[in-house]
């Protein structure tokens, strides 16, 4: 190989790497941000199925009734007077919960996660495909369960009462835009009842199980 044509050849591989490295600026300013919500929404999507998967397996476990979790109060003509929760029983489910859900997170943690390259360029004509985009979890935070009624109109003189385990998680995961903290929040129905009279105004207890 003559001189001239070892010059050519740098000259060649100089303006390959000179493009690959603009294409790799371009992905990162272009298409990043794209990418970035790609792997957010994978994320909480992943993490809300994990929290419904391990509350509905505590759930099954216990088999714990309205009843077990709440008690009616009634008055000698039938009305009710009062609702009261079972705090024990409230604050052992929630710790229960708790673990079931943290153990499932920390899978969540260990699973090789990642977006298809197709999905972030033309989603349209290339979702699933090419070369994945790596995402790293490096921390879950779970903050607590947190017990929320809700009364809705169930018919004439018919309430439901409704209790929901409320749960704030912070997933912080690591991708080619840098650091991401990802806020989830899962609502799953623990127990209903309809409640036939007037509700009372004062309802004991529940505030005790935060």
């Amino acid at each position: 190989m003559t001189l001239e044509q070892r010059n050519r050849l740098r000259m060649v591989l100089a303006i390959a790497l000179s493009v690959l490295c603009a294409l790799t600026l371009l992905f990162r300013h272009q298409l990043a941000p794209l990418a970035q919500e790609l792997i957010c929404t994978q994320v909480d999507n992943q993490a809300s199925d994990a929290i419904n998967e391990a509350i509905a397996e505590q759930l099954e476990t216990e088999t714990i009734s309205y009843d077990q979790m709440v008690l009616i109060e009634k008055a000698a003509d039938g009305t009710v007077s009062s609702l009261q929760t079972n705090v024990a029983q409230i604050n052992r489910m929630k710790t229960n919960v708790l673990k079931r859900v943290d153990a499932r997170l920390r899978n969540l943690s260990q699973e090789e996660l990642s977006v298809p390259i197709g999905n972030v360029l033309l989603p349209e004509l290339f979702s699933g495909q090419g070369p994945k985009i790596p995402v790293r979890v490096l921390a879950v935070r779970t903050s607590d369960a947190v017990f929320r009624n809700s009364f809705t109109d169930a018919g004439i003189n018919q309430t439901l009462h409704q209790i929901y385990i409320d749960i704030h998680v912070v997933i912080t995961v690591m991708t080619w835009s840098g650091t991401v903290e990802i806020a989830v929040d899962s609502a799953v129905l623990a127990a209903q009842t309809v409640i036939v009279g007037t509700v009372p105004t004062t309802y004991f207890g529940m505030e005790d199980a935060q």
